[in-house]
């Protein structure tokens, strides 16, 4: 799993944000931080550049 950073330049959509860091974790740290994320509220999306 990727964390991606990064920073918002400009006006908000009208500029892609400028990615800062990339940190990778291994398969064990992956699932305990996906396990922190559900804790705090967070929820499963469908991607929005799924193919039809």
């Amino acid at each position: 799993m990727f964390i991606d950073s990064g920073k918002i330049l400009g006006v908000l959509g009208k500029e892609p944000p400028l990615m800062t860091t990339r940190e990778e974790l291994k398969v064990d740290k992956a699932r305990d931080e996906w396990i922190k994320l559900i804790a705090q509220g967070w929820r499963r999306t469908k991607p929005v550049w799924e193919d039809s």
